[in-house]
């Protein structure tokens, strides 16, 4: 693989559209390997490396564990922003041209990824061109297939940083190395495919049981594969939770040592808090007043509504029976009485015109002595008293509840208040802090106990299966299939032993040349030998006596450190560009000199280092001038708040010319 150009637009401290050729040019009939970017730091060196892994990467080019979010974020911010421009874009891309050679064929391929931030969300797209022929595919695909062509765990071991080096030379543990080794054997494949081995033994052992219990084996087996999915999720979010409750700590720590530092004595004051805390409680005692003013009125029978309703229309109705009885009996007095004054015939006509106005009077089932006034007030009662009386309870009630919420922030804005003015705003950060680290801990024990359960449960299932597994295992119908993959299973352990093994031989003759090569004479450390089952080292000196890396001098750590990665790339057996940036900051002159005459010249057919004028400095570049194929200054201008490239490197103009 050779990178042949990258283009940069609106991307990060490179203003506008940047194309640089990174091919190794032909000097003097011999292709030089080096290319050679300088610049101060903070000038924009760090931001190529980051380009390139971020165009063919995407989000895991800032790590596996990085949320959608938090990449959201980092393209946005990785827009072009200067305060001297008057508009300022909102569309940016990185763009790398290689050629990559498989089995003989070489292809040219062109993989650009951009991204606007205009609306609510950033819109990403990907691009992949081979031999100027876009590929068919969607843009998961085309990141699945570049994935495929430089996977990222390899890629690690070509593209690395000062930080990189650090982590490996500082890694007491054993960790990074393993991590790097299992990348570098693809063992994570060979346990993937003996656990599903595993999986179909379990399947087959389903399928030769009953047919009565063929689909509570299937439900079993479908619970255990989420318990072992469920697992895996949890131990990545308890992982990135310990991590993130880790970070907490080592903050909160920092600033609780500053604010001791500037006097310690950071109590807090509540003055300000205390009065509003007062002013609510007297609120809140004079609605609660209200409401038992209000509970002791006649919101009560709202609770008997269903019993006052029956009664008010019992009650008209008696008043109305009583009333038409009293109305027939004066209308009856009044006919007598008209009849005697009358006389004759006229007593019959009275009478049929009498019987012809009497209504009928029905007597109810409930007599009850009651007043209109009386009935006046029930109606009243009924139909606007009560009800009123309700919603007043009710908007007291919620005045309440949200007087008690207002209260419980005040209190607690009263404990967390700074007491100087000079420490606020550590204070308030610390108690953020605090806050924060509570509930990180409290997520960390969550997910432990969720863990843990997620474990007994795929234990349990487990359990189950293998006593199917073991009901059905002597039929002769699966007792075949499961023996051969049961064989596979173990041939697959030894597999991965034997070639761990012959790996590590490999790796620890790589180790040995390179730290031979880079080494001062008076160096303790002179080997190192690997462990092929649990991947930890044993660093040797020259008299082949165990050292503990606490004993090595940090220049030692470091050619350690860049040793073993030379020794991981040239075992992968792949052919990939070196890109480093900054690899000599901890070095002292003879070790820098080693890396520079013995390293930098042979690490790859195509090297790009990106270095400081004081760790490549004059002498150092004179060193690397007959393998430098070009060089490329960067500036960053102040007034302008942007970066450029300028072919040359510091000192030498562009119409340098190497050695």
């Amino acid at each position: 693989m050779i990178l042949e150009r990258l283009t940069l637009s609106e991307f990060r401290a490179y203003r506008g559209r940047h194309v640089i050729e990174l091919s190794p040019r032909v000097r003097y009939r011999a292709e030089r390997p080096i290319i050679l970017f300088g610049g101060l730091n903070g000038a924009g060196k760090t931001t190529l490396m980051l380009a390139i892994k971020l165009a063919l990467y995407g989000r895991h080019a800032l790590g596996m564990g990085t949320s959608k979010s938090a990449y959201d974020l980092f393209l946005r911010e990785s827009v072009h922003a200067s305060s001297a421009l008057m508009i300022r874009s909102d569309e940016a891309f990185v763009e790398i041209d290689f050629v990559y050679g498989k089995l003989g064929d070489r292809s040219h391929y062109t993989v650009r990824r951009s991204w606007s931030t205009g609306g609510r969300r950033v819109q990403e797209e990907l691009s992949v061109l081979q031999d100027g022929q876009p590929l068919s595919l969607s843009a998961q695909a085309c990141q699945g297939f570049l994935n495929e062509l430089v996977p990222i765990g390899v890629s690690e071991l070509f593209f690395f940083d000062g930080e990189k080096i650090a982590e490996l030379a500082e890694d007491e543990t054993g960790r990074a190395l393993r991590d790097a080794i299992q990348q570098l054997l693809g063992l994570h494949l060979v346990e993937r495919l003996r656990g599903d081995l595993r999986v179909y033994m379990l399947r087959q052992s389903a399928n030769g049981t009953q047919h009565d219990a063929s689909d509570e084996l299937d439900r079993i087996h479908a619970d255990y594969e989420d318990s072992l999915r469920g697992i895996d999720t949890e131990q990545e979010e308890l992982a990135r939770a310990q991590e993130h409750l880790g970070t907490l700590h080592a903050e909160h720590d920092r600033l609780d040592l500053r604010l001791s530092e500037r006097g310690g004595d950071w109590g807090v004051s509540r003055e300000s808090w205390r009065a509003k805390a007062a002013e609510l409680t007297d609120a809140l005692e004079t609605t609660e007043r209200e409401l038992r003013d209000e509970l002791a009125g006649i919101y009560p029978l709202g609770l008997a509504r269903e019993a006052l309703v029956p009664a008010f229309e019992a009650a008209a109705a008696s008043l109305g029976t009583r009333t038409q009885a009293d109305a027939n009996d004066l209308l009856a007095s009044f006919a007598t009485t008209l009849k005697g004054e009358l006389g004759g015939s006229a007593g019959e006509t009275i009478d049929r015109l009498l019987d012809a106005a009497l209504r009928p009077v029905q007597s109810p089932e409930t007599r009850l002595d009651v007043s209109h006034r009386a009935l006046g007030r029930m109606e009243q009662a009924i139909r606007h008293a009560i009800p009123e009386s309700e919603a007043r309870v009710e908007r007291l009630l919620r005045n309440i509840e949200t007087t008690q919420g207002e209260l419980d922030v005040v209190t607690l804005r009263m404990e967390q208040a700074p007491d100087e003015a000079a420490l606020a705003d550590d204070v308030a950060k610390l108690a953020e802090l605090a806050k924060e680290t509570h509930e990180a801990a409290v997520d960390v024990a969550v997910r432990k106990r969720e863990l843990k359960t997620r474990y007994r449960l795929a234990i349990d299932k487990a359990r189950m299966l293998r006593d199917r597994h073991t009901a059905r295992s002597a039929q002769e119908e699966i007792a075949q299939p499961l023996e051969y993959a049961e064989r596979s299973r173990r041939l697959l352990k030894d597999f991965r032993c034997a070639k761990a093994q012959r790996t590590i031989a490999e790796l620890e003759y790589e180790f040995g040349t390179a730290f031979q090569e880079l080494a001062r004479k008076d160096d303790l450390l002179a080997n190192a030998r690997i462990d092929p089952l649990n991947f930890t080292v044993k660093l040797l000196n020259r008299e082949g006596r165990e050292l503990r890396k606490a004993q090595l001098s940090a220049g030692e750590k470091q050619i350690y450190a860049i040793a073993m990665l030379d020794a991981l790339a040239r075992t992968s057996g792949r052919r990939l560009p070196v890109v480093i940036d900054t690899p000599l900051g901890r070095l002292d002159s003879q070790h820098r000199s080693n890396l520079v005459t013995s390293y930098f010249p042979r690490a790859s057919h195509q090297v790009i280092l990106l270095s400081t004028d004081v760790e490549v400095d004059e002498s150092f570049y004179k060193t690397l001038s007959p393998c430098v194929s070009h060089a490329f200054e960067i500036r960053y201008d102040k007034a302008e708040q942007a970066s450029s490239l300028h072919e040359g490197y510091f000192w030498r103009s562009r119409t340098w010319a190497a050695g």
